[in-house]
């Protein structure tokens, strides 16, 4: 809000010096004729003038004017012309020299130089074709008031361009301030609804529902232009490559919908819906009217979940610089106390002591080496498949467990989001196992294509993991699935061991093979 705030200040404060300028030329001219006693004549030229100035004003107060250099040269074009053919005014000339200063005190020197000239070019042209105004006198009268415009400008430009690269600087912050403020506003409210798969899940269900359609599914266009899938029913997902194949052939399906999500700008998604019935045109546009009616939640929602991204990102990697300078470095430091402990020491029980202290700090160093790679590590251009390679990679080196990995994504590509929560989900049991399990061999199976996802976790260590009071792990993977639109159970193993298998709604839970052509092994 300060942002905002300092921005506010900064318009209001260069607004009420360009009003200024007008007000008191306006007042000069007034004076001058009061004391000539030509108000009479003058008034409907001083009118206009005053309707001009007030016009541009009010244009100044909003934001899009203050971006725009093209205003004072506009109002020094109209008051020339006007000056120029009406009949013979010396004394309302002075508001010639009004749009170069303004230009200057609020666009710098480019603007006040090419507002000066182009009010010189409509005062010679508006001669040029009035044969009343073409009198060198009148130039001569007018070419004092663009001068001094011109010169104050100048100086106006040099003197203010302070202010003008500070709001040059706060405008982008000062926008992003405004958007977040409305964002907390409607959240305080309740009225925000920002879960990008739920909206997707209400406008699947909405258009399924309402054209009869046997299967459906919603897919959104991300940032980086990857097609992800949100939302769907029945066997609707496996038509997607389908539909690529025949827009490149320019044909159709007869039983086919392909509604398309139009955002402001492009094409944001598209919704297919399946019916062995086919689909009429009326039926296509009853369709689209809905899917309309939608797409704008649809769209924030997604930016929303990029922006939560990115926040997020910062936010583990801010937390895992934390703890690499201030925990682990402060527990290293311990351990070479406890080393010079055991080395000074003669006594057999003391160094006895000092060497167990000494193997459990080096194993709450390994923790803490284990939570800031889980902090850092993301998913990037590899995909989710290539982050768990990587992941479970990290967690066997240096250790006794045989990991065994088994990645399958044959379906559309997952939204972003989505391949973030399913990566936490993995690491959190995967920990789990590493931590608590005492286990061998660990399964890590990800299943991806056309019926759903699947994500199983499995190993045969000495099972009973179920939830314990102060024990969160069991319940963040738990929300992580909901917000992905998946059910996450535990159970045990029947060869010994605990199996953590999330799936998608759609997804039947596959069995477990000790062999695979695909399978690697890691240890």
């Amino acid at each position: 809000m300060r942002a905002q705030a300092g921005t506010e200040s900064l318009n209001l404060k260069t607004w009420r010096v360009t009003t200024a300028v007008r007000i008191f030329t306006l007042a000069l001219s007034t004076g001058i004729l009061l004391r000539e006693e030509s108000v009479g004549p003058a008034g409907p030229l001083l009118a206009a003038l005053v309707l001009i100035a007030s016009v541009c004003s009010a244009l100044e107060w909003g934001a899009l004017a203050w971006t725009s250099p093209l205003l004072p040269l506009g109002e020094g074009v109209l008051a020339a012309i006007l000056l120029m053919s009406a009949s013979e005014q010396p004394a309302l000339l002075a508001y010639l020299a009004v749009p170069p200063i303004v230009a200057g005190v609020r666009h710098g020197l480019v603007t006040a130089v090419n507002a000066a000239f182009t009010a010189a070019l409509a005062v010679l042209l508006t001669m040029a074709v009035t044969p009343a105004s073409a009198e060198t006198s009148r130039l001569i009268d007018a070419a004092p008031w663009l001068l001094t415009g011109l010169g104050v400008g100048v100086l106006a430009s040099w003197q203010s361009r302070s202010v003008r690269t500070l709001e040059a600087r706060q405008a982008p912050y000062a926008a992003a301030n405004q958007l977040m403020s409305q964002l907390h506003q409607l959240a305080q409210r309740g009225r925000l609804g920002l879960d990008s798969a739920q909206v997707a899940v209400e406008l699947e269900t909405a258009l399924r529902i309402h054209t009869e359609a046997e299967s459906s599914a919603v897919f959104v266009i991300g940032s980086d232009d990857s097609v992800g899938l949100l939302a769907s029913h029945g066997e609707a997902a496996a038509l997607f490559a389908l539909r690529d194949q025949l827009a490149q052939t320019g044909s159709t399906l007869p039983d086919v919908a392909d509604i398309p999500l139009h955002g402001a700008d492009k094409i944001r998604g598209t919704v297919l819906l399946i019916r062995a019935s086919g689909w009429t045109d009326e039926e296509r546009a009853e369709a689209q009217e809905i899917a309309d009616e939608f797409v704008l939640r649809l769209d924030t929602a997604v930016l929303f979940d990029d922006v939560r991204l990115i926040a997020t990102a910062e936010e583990r990697n801010r937390l895992a610089r934390e703890m690499h300078d201030g925990v682990a470095q402060e527990v290293v430091a311990l351990g070479y106390i406890v080393d010079e402990i055991e080395t000074l020491s003669a006594e057999p029980e003391t160094r006895a002591l000092a060497a167990s202290l000494r193997d459990e700090i080096s194993r709450v160093v390994t923790e803490l080496r284990f939570s800031i790679f889980d902090l850092r590590h993301h998913v990037a251009e590899h995909r989710l498949s290539g982050a768990l390679a990587e992941y479970v990679r990290e967690v066997s080196h240096g250790s006794e467990l045989r990991v065994h990995l088994l990645l399958d994504e044959s379906g559309p590509p997952l939204p972003s989001w989505t391949e973030s929560e399913l990566l936490r989900v993995a690491q959190e049991a995967i920990g789990n196992v590493r931590k608590h399990a005492h286990a061998m061999n660990l399964w890590v199976t990800l299943a991806s294509d056309s019926s759903g996802i699947t994500l199983r976790i499995e190993d045969d260590g000495i099972g009973n993991a179920m939830p314990r009071d102060r024990h969160w792990g069991l319940q963040t993977m738990t929300e992580r699935a909901e917000r992905i639109g998946a059910l996450l159970t535990v159970s045990p193993r029947p060869e010994g061991g605990t199996v953590v298998l999330l799936c998608s709604t759609d997804a039947p839970p596959p069995e477990r093979t000790e062999t695979h052509d695909h399978q690697s092994s890691t240890r």
